[in-house]
């Protein structure tokens, strides 16, 4: 594609457009003096926000098109701006305290509606375009069902512009968290990334892993799912880590299905792991009203409990591979020497937790310190030329993402905003009610099939706010614990990610291994067959979430801690298996 002058602007405009998505979280969070909370309201920073992030998937969309096309883009960005600008003012007057679908607010809204979905596509692909669509159909024509729907009559101007300026919808609360929190966060894992946070990481687990077999594995499965913890996302972290974790796996002798379906699970884990969890456990914090301090902590023993049975399968399946074939001395890159430098990585999650101490309000500034930090960690260990280099690196990607992800807060937005309209997530609370009057075990199998279903196609954030606003208020009704229920959710919805039709993060790493889908989605579901199991443990015993009397706790804790025991010991016991001969195929070398 020539290099135009026309082009030449499309590329400055997307990277002013990519900055402003980065900068308006941060500005927003700090706000000095309380000059911005006083002056604006949260709609009118939603709506600059919304608009950049929609200008700047249009722009780069129209960076690789042909002319005919990007012009069509250019102008649906003109369109985002003017839309944009509009809302600034909207809601800065007082007719916001009103939702009058006036011809020029119907306009607006119409035109944000159909730039959002546009920009959604581009981004997250048809599953969230076909989400947005059918709730947006369904939300209008519930008014004309009849039973689960209890919708009231609506006019459909009044309910395009209730979508849009009804702060409720587009412009809703998931949006406000996604953009006022999540987005930090995503910022503050490039800066991790590129002050070599990621890299001292690599060096820790591959350190970790020299103490026993199956050392790709272990590594792959350490340093993913470290990763994981601050990426916010399976498939990206996959695409990040995959090309050295899968090519090590798979040099030691590990099926190409195989090293694929360790990588994706060990990167979907990541987004179960506190402290970020894939930037759920902010929104579920907003949904629950749960201190973040809580939910972080309450994951803390699940999320260990996975990984040491992952480290005990990963050396189980490792000592079978190398009980009948010799692993390559290349299998593995070589660890590197551990520095005492490396320990400055972990300022920046020291200044996160001080900072979060200070109340569930200061979240937002939390991720702003740790940003920070993890800056001025890369500019003291690389110097400034250095660590701007890894920041130019990563930044494009960072963008994309928190573009994305805006984007997907404010699609998802228009779910809660169908559902407060039509009943259904009163009418679905009563039904697993109806349900688990009969069996609770049946109702939470519903509930995890559904969200499964839910979460196919989704990002970790989109799972969790669509499965908690429509499936969590009947769990809690039966008695189940807050906390439990969240987290049944959240694990259901995260696991989608390696659970077929869609599993996305086997998808990535299925790409990357050279195995067909399939194969790598089964084989991720057989190696984290725990995931499907957990959920349930955490309901019927919430001391594994520290959500039980002391006593209680303690012992589910004893237990759990005796059965890993136990199966570390009976596992390190048992000789290896015996390798069949499909095996050896699929293992055999590239």
């Amino acid at each position: 594609m020539k290099h135009t002058p026309a082009r030449q602007a499309i590329s400055v405009a997307s990277a002013a457009a990519a900055t402003l998505v980065a900068a308006l979280p941060v500005l927003w969070a700090v706000d000095p003096g309380r000059a911005l909370s006083m002056r604006f309201v949260g709609e009118q920073f939603l709506s600059v926000l919304l608009a950049c992030s929609i200008v700047f998937v249009l722009l780069e969309a129209a960076r690789r098109a042909r002319p005919a096309a990007a012009t069509v883009l250019v102008g649906g960005s003109l369109i985002a701006i003017a839309a944009g600008a509009f809302l600034v003012v909207h809601f800065g007057s007082d007719a916001a305290l009103f939702v009058r679908p006036t011809p020029s607010i119907l306009a607006v809204s119409l035109a944000v509606m159909a730039t959002v979905t546009w920009a959604l596509g581009l981004a997250s692909g048809r599953a969230m375009v076909v989400l947005v669509g059918a709730t947006l159909a369904v939300g209008y024509l519930a008014q004309f069902m009849g039973a689960p729907f209890d919708a009231a009559p609506v006019t459909a101007a009044r309910y395009v512009s209730y979508m849009v300026v009804g702060g409720d919808a587009f412009l809703g609360q998931a949006l406000a968290v996604i953009g006022g929190t999540v987005t930090v966060f995503i910022l503050f894992g490039a800066m991790f990334e590129a002050s070599g946070g990621a890299a001292a990481l690599d060096v820790l687990a591959l350190r970790l892993a020299r103490g026993g077999s199956g050392v790709a594995i272990k590594a792959t499965i350490i340093s993913s799912a470290l990763f994981g913890t601050v990426s916010g996302s399976a498939t990206s972290n996959v695409l990040t880590s995959g090309n050295v974790t899968i090519g090590g796996m798979r040099r030691m002798g590990v099926p190409a299905p195989q090293a694929g379906g360790i990588e994706a699970l060990s990167s979907t884990l990541g987004q179960l792991t506190p402290p970020v969890m894939g930037a759920a456990a902010f929104l579920m914090a907003d949904v629950s009203g749960i201190p973040y301090g809580t939910i972080a902590l309450s994951a803390a023993v699940p999320a260990t409990i996975c990984y040491a049975i992952m480290l005990l399968h990963a050396g189980r399946y490792g000592r079978r591979i190398e009980a009948e074939r010799e692993p390559e001395p290349s299998g593995l890159p070589s660890a590197g020497p551990l520095r005492w430098s490396m320990l400055w990585h972990l300022a920046p999650f020291a200044a996160i937790t001080v900072v979060m101490t200070a109340g569930d309000r200061a979240t937002a500034m939390a991720g702003v310190m740790g940003a920070a930090t993890a800056a001025m960690v890369g500019i003291l260990l690389a110097g400034p030329r250095g660590f701007a280099a890894r920041l130019l690196a990563v930044l494009p990607r960072t963008a994309r993402a928190m573009a994305t992800l805006v984007l997907a807060g404010s699609g998802l937005g228009v779910v809660v905003g169908a559902l407060n309209l039509t009943g259904l997530d009163v009418s679905l609370a009563l039904g697993l009610i109806h349900v688990g009057e009969k069996s609770l075990f049946l109702s939470l199998a519903l509930t995890a099939l559904a969200a499964l279903v839910l979460g196919a196609g989704l990002s970790t954030s989109g799972v969790y706010i669509v499965v908690a606003t429509l499936l969590v208020p009947g769990l809690v009704k039966l008695g189940v614990e807050p906390i439990a229920a969240h987290m049944f959710v959240l694990y259901f919805g995260v696991v989608a990610m390696i659970t077929p039709p869609v599993a996305f993060a086997a998808l990535a790493a299925s790409s990357i291994s050279g195995a067909r889908f399939a194969e790598t989605a089964f084989a991720a579901m057989r190696f984290g067959w725990f995931l499907y199991v957990l959920p349930f443990l955490l309901v019927f015993f919430p001391g594994l979430l520290l959500a039980a009397p002391p006593a209680e706790t303690a012992a589910t804790l004893a237990a759990a801690a005796a059965v890993l025991a136990v199966a570390w010991w009976m596992l390190a016991r048992r000789p290896p298996g015996r390798r069949t001969a499909a095996h050896d195929r699929l293992a055999a070398p590239d």
